[in-house]
């Protein structure tokens, strides 16, 4: 490819810790100033703030409360309003959408000008890290009517993507996707870990055998363990890295550089990420799994403060060898994803780490049965390959029991299923047994 610049701004992504500390400060300062003069929300919510008070990231963090997203919606019945949290005139508005709708009633976003060209310019290094070149063609399949999907097409094209194919990702339309593959020869995929596990699947099962054309792929919804990484590589002769990040509420995601050293959050001098305590709102200590809380005071239109994402991450010591200063995280769970068994916790993180270290488990889509009375085994469905057929299923379950038993250091009940349910690309990785 042409351009072999290491990274897409070399100033932004490779900052100096205290510069970007003291451009977070200032940015905070005025986001405050900027919500409290224009949204009816944010003025009730921080009433109590002065944010000439606010003068170290330190003092934002202990004067101005977090903020969920039922926060918003109780906004929205008072306010009688879908934007609530609105800070231009509403003609000023570009772009706009609602969220999935997964955790409950959905929410809305908006963007202005200014706000869309720099959630651009953040896809365009989130891209670049994740190795797309100018020249590539993109096979993009992502939810369409979220306003992530024009940033992440706009993102690209001003990375340097020839040409995008786009379309949705419904698991029944799996076979038509690898046929434009094959058809388009794309060389670059953005998609869901379950869609290329499903289409790697099915390519496998078809006369070709299992030949997809791309160099690379960005993955989305799901942890990826570095043993199912590998074997995408050795199988596929595909180069995975993962996103991930809050698409339906921010348009604000992370990705890995070729180090998969963690991944890499591309916003630092547009954002502030805080790392904290669920439990007590502290911020977590270091080294210690936390809560991702995000202030995102680029924002204009709609711009979050102190905004709890229910993601569970782990921050990376050091500094990546890419040169990136930027802190990197592992994106682990969602705090909803929490399923009691024997007296503790269990996550599907820790799960798919296990499945990875297993040949029969590698790459298998997976949900958890969380019961509404705690049992003392826990559940786990797999979905079945179509190349596996009923007795050998049987076996591989039976294996795959006796290895999780050994990794989760929990006794285990492993089946196999044809469907797993799906939300847009992601498997549910919990099922509450009500619904199961």
């Amino acid at each position: 490819m042409s351009d072999a610049r290491a990274m897409w701004d070399a100033a932004a992504e490779g900052m100096a810790p205290e510069q970007r500390q003291a451009l977070q400060l200032k940015g905070v300062q005025a986001l405050l100033a900027w919500v409290k003069a224009r949204s009816p929300m944010q003025r009730e919510r921080l009433a109590r703030v002065d944010p000439v008070a606010v003068r170290s990231l330190a003092d934002f963090a202990a004067l101005v409360p977090l903020c969920t997203k039922d926060d918003l919606r109780a906004a929205m019945d008072h306010a009688g309003s879908a934007l609530p949290h609105l800070c231009v005139p509403r003609e000023d508005i570009v772009l706009s959408g609602p969220s999935a709708g997964t955790s409950g009633r959905q929410t809305y976003q908006a963007f202005d000008a200014q706000d869309l060209d720099r959630n651009v310019e953040l896809a365009a290094r989130l891209f670049w890290c994740s190795g797309l070149r100018p020249g590539d063609v993109l096979q993009m399949l992502v939810t369409p009517f979220t306003p992530a999907a024009d940033i992440f097409r706009l993102g690209a094209q001003r990375a340097g993507a020839k040409w995008i194919i786009r379309d949705n990702h419904e698991p029944a339309q799996v076979p038509r996707y690898v046929e434009v593959a094959r058809s388009l020869e794309p060389t670059f995929l953005q998609a869901g870990v379950a869609t290329l596990r499903a289409m790697a699947q099915h390519a496998a099962a078809t006369p070709d055998g299992a030949t997809l054309p791309y160099r690379r792929a960005i993955l989305m919804g799901a942890a990826l363990g570095p043993e199912a990484r590998e074997q995408f590589r050795q199988t596929l002769g595909i180069e995975v890295t993962t996103l991930s990040g809050q698409g339906s509420d921010f348009n604000l995601f992370s990705a890995e550089c070729p180090a998969h050293d963690g991944e890499h959050w591309h916003g630092e001098d547009m954002t502030l990420v805080e790392v904290v305590d669920p439990a007590t709102g502290a911020p977590a200590r270091e080294g210690e799994v936390g809560e991702m809380v995000i202030t995102d005071f680029y924002r204009r239109a709609t711009p979050h403060v102190r905004w709890r994402t229910e993601d569970m991450v782990r921050v990376h010591p050091g500094v990546c060898s890419c040169g990136r200063t930027s802190r990197r995280f592992t994106l682990l769970d969602r705090l909803a994803n929490r399923v009691p068994v024997r007296g503790s916790a269990v996550y599907p993180f820790q799960v798919e780490t296990a499945l990875s270290r297993s040949e029969d488990g590698r790459n298998l889509e997976f949900a958890l049965v969380r019961h509404a009375v705690e049992r003392q085994t826990l559940e786990v469905r797999l979905l079945r390959p179509a190349t596996l057929g009923g007795d050998a299923a049987s076996s591989v379950a039976l294996r795959l029991q006796v290895h999780l038993d050994a990794e989760l250091k929990l006794p285990t009940q492993v089946s196999f299923h044809d469907d797993l349910p799906r939300v847009g690309y992601k498997t549910l990785r919990v099922l509450d047994d009500r619904t199961a």
